[in-house]
């Protein structure tokens, strides 16, 4: 089985139907839900997608409906949080080399310590990423499911 690092982007995509290039979001959608790859999050994943659906909400870019159902799946799908006394001083030490946000930087971290691989669709985690020799796949790379 796989084991990847969704970054809370990979869910934003799918949730947001005004994001482009939904496909490879959607595809990630249904792998999580089919067990078809194992998810290692930092433990802010749940937090930092609810605040963006919440900005969602207010924006008008989605509706509490959806916003719902979204977390909803997140809670019924099996993921594993990874402590962050395990990598906190090194996700620091990351954010400032890299200049990436501490979550972000997160992302990248669980990736390195795991040995796993990052999808994401954020360009600077991918930079960081590719800098450090993580493996990462950007969203809009991803083959079909």
């Amino acid at each position: 089985m796989i084991e990847a690092v969704l970054d809370a982007s990979v869910v934003l995509r799918w949730a947001f139907e005004d994001e482009e290039d939904r496909t490879g979001a959607v595809g990630v959608e249904r792998a999580l839900q089919d067990a078809r790859f194992h998810a290692v999050e930092p433990p802010l994943f749940l937090l930092e997608v609810a605040a963006a659906l919440e900005r969602g909400i207010r924006e008008r870019r989605i509706d509490r409906l959806r916003s719902e159902a979204v977390m909803g799946a997140l809670g019924a799908v099996s993921f594993e949080e990874i402590d962050p006394r395990e990598f906190g001083a090194a996700t620091f030490g990351l954010a400032l080399a890299t200049g990436l946000r501490v979550p972000d930087a997160a992302y990248v971290e669980v990736a390195r310590i795991r040995h796993a691989t990052l999808i994401t669709a954020d360009r600077r985690q991918l930079e960081a990423a590719e800098h450090l020799g993580i493996p990462a796949v950007a969203l809009s790379e991803l083959p079909p499911w």
